[in-house]
């Protein structure tokens, strides 16, 4: 009776394992699971992509130009496996360019491998596809809106070129992400274009004629957006329509010492407000030659434009008035003021320009090719570009690191004579001495 029981319970146990065993195999591949251990999250979506995934209205279709080769079909596979696992379900289409030389030609394939993104009328080509690529074309895939800058010259702006202080970087840096430049003399046209997503302003050293502001007045009243980036006071047209103003003198910050800058016109800029920065870069930015401004709204102005957030600089900053040689110490009585001062601010129109977007920076140089590689600057400008456009909710994807090794000749060497010699000779030596004691045993 006892083996019998036994023998019913071994039985009762057996189906149940097998019908859980038949229940984890479809459940398996319907829900997966995985663990990537690797330093640099290599085999997961990076935040860019999270973000730019969750920001398409449209759902996505990866259409890749591959000949039936299996292993590189495979090899694509593997590296969007990670993207086809995203919630939002995109679908992988392999199409053979050999087999249908039609259709590769129609959408303009150039290259066997040639990755296509398609979002409902939207369409990104990825020639060589790499997660860093990709994550590039999903997000310029998911921009909202226009994606037309509009930079003016004519007035002492700083020119969009690769001198020192030119603009080129921050144009490819910005182009790279599905935005497109055009600089235009505001002398010579009467209305900015209906395209324009946003108007860009950088360090004018001559006063704008009333035209010029006529023309950003009404910019801005149809919802258009402005980033102006001021070396100088503010013109008092726009201080007193937005209800700010600037203080005088330079922003010196004792907190550069910190990151090993000696002078002393460099603010530090370490906190970023979540309304501009859903995702904060990850350094500090450095504004050098900053002013700072403040916020004096009256009653009436605040009707049109309300103050979203602000970038400041450290506590132990001031707005130094004198000479910024030599030992350098704040005094009240010249209207120097402790830290944290307002380094840029940013506006948000209400009734009379509903959704117009506006930030005002202390400084142009920290857009400038000499600067913009310092720190996190680039990040710092591609956030507020991305608030400026309604795009926030998008991160700059990450560049990916260098796999390559690269070490002094020196440590080369010494790694050389580590495998070359000493190991070998090592392993001879621990041979000889394991075969004598066998010996003697």
């Amino acid at each position: 009776m006892a083996r019998g029981l036994v023998s019913l319970r071994g039985l009762v146990f057996l189906m149940l394992l097998t019908a859980c065993l038949a229940l984890l195999a479809p459940a398996s591949q319907r829900h997966a699971w995985q663990w990537d251990v690797t330093a640099q999250g290599r085999h997961s979506l990076s935040i860019s992509a999270k973000q730019a995934l969750d920001g398409l209205e449209q759902p996505l279709e990866f259409i890749a130009f591959v000949p039936d080769y299996p292993v590189q079909r495979a090899q694509l596979r593997h590296l969007l496996a990670a993207y086809l696992a995203h919630p939002a379900q995109p679908r992988l289409r392999f199409v053979d360019p050999i087999a249908e030389p039609s259709l590769a030609r129609d959408l303009g394939v150039r290259r066997h491998g040639e990755l296509h993104l398609r979002s409902a009328t939207r369409r990104q080509v990825v020639a060589a596809p790499t997660a860093a690529t990709i994550d590039a074309a999903l997000n310029r895939l998911a921009l909202r809106g226009e994606r037309w800058i509009v930079a003016f010259r004519g007035n002492g702006e700083r020119p969009l070129d690769s001198s020192p202080s030119g603009l080129a970087r921050l144009v490819e840096r910005l182009e790279t992400l599905g935005y497109r430049f055009v600089a235009l003399d505001s002398h010579h046209i009467e209305e900015l274009p209906d395209n324009a997503a946003l108007l860009l302003l950088a360090g004018p050293t001559q006063a704008y004629p009333e035209a010029v502001q006529a023309q950003i007045r009404r910019f801005l009243a149809r919802g258009g957006s402005l980033l102006w980036a001021f070396d100088d006071a503010l013109p008092d047209w726009l201080a007193n329509e937005l209800g700010i103003a600037s203080l005088p003198g330079i922003v010196v910050d004792a907190a550069a010492a910190r990151y090993g800058l000696d002078d002393p016109d460099n603010a530090i800029v370490s906190d970023y407000p979540a309304t501009l920065f859903p995702t904060p870069p990850g350094q500090h930015a450095v504004l050098k030659q900053a002013r700072a401004v403040e916020l004096i709204q009256s009653t009436a102005q605040s009707e049109r434009w309300q103050a979203i957030a602000s970038l400041q600089s450290s506590p132990r900053s001031w707005n130094e008035t004198g000479n910024l040689r030599g030992r350098i110490a704040r005094d009240p009585e010249r209207g120097e003021r402790l830290g944290p001062l307002t380094l840029a601010l940013a506006l948000q129109g209400r009734e009379q320009a509903k959704g117009a977007r506006i930030v005002l920076m202390g400084s142009s140089d920290a857009i400038a090719n000499s600067q913009l590689g310092m720190a996190d600057n680039a990040a710092l400008l591609i956030g507020l570009v991305n608030w400026l456009t309604a795009n926030q909710g998008l991160t700059t994807p990450l560049v990916a690191s260098d796999q390559d090794l690269d070490w002094p000749p020196a440590l080369a060497g010494a790694l050389a004579m580590l495998f070359m010699i000493v190991l070998p000779i090592t392993y001879l030596a621990t041979g000889w001495w394991l075969r004598s004691r066998r010996r003697r045993a």
